[in-house]
């Protein structure tokens, strides 16, 4: 199922902010670089880190965990450096006036 699940406010996530929501049980991960939005699951699939404790490497649209130094691209969820295998989800995000909405699929 899906269902659309206001945030926050656009301003509330500052350029190159990470930012945990949890929503039904589930967390998951804002990260702002410009003007572009992504959503993914929180937790590393390596070392199951909460990735809001990472950082973003903007150049490769990434986040990196702060355990294992995984990688996984933003954009798709799937690694881009190991350790990390498996892909995080990626959840449809977009801005509505100033608000943050995504489509939470559960």
């Amino acid at each position: 199922m899906e269902q659309d699940v206001t945030l926050c406010k656009v301003e509330e996530i500052p350029d190159g902010a990470l930012k945990h929501f949890e929503i039904m049980g589930y967390d998951v991960m804002v990260v702002r670089l410009g003007d572009h939005f992504y959503c993914v699951d929180e937790a590393c699939t390596y070392k199951w880190a909460m990735l809001t404790d990472g950082h973003v490497d903007r150049e490769r649209v990434a986040v990196v965990c702060k355990d294992c130094n995984g990688a996984w691209d933003l954009r798709t969820g799937q690694p881009k450096d190991l350790p990390a295998k498996f892909p995080l989800n990626v959840y449809r995000i977009e801005t509505v006036g100033d608000d943050v909405i995504v489509t939470f699929t559960y």
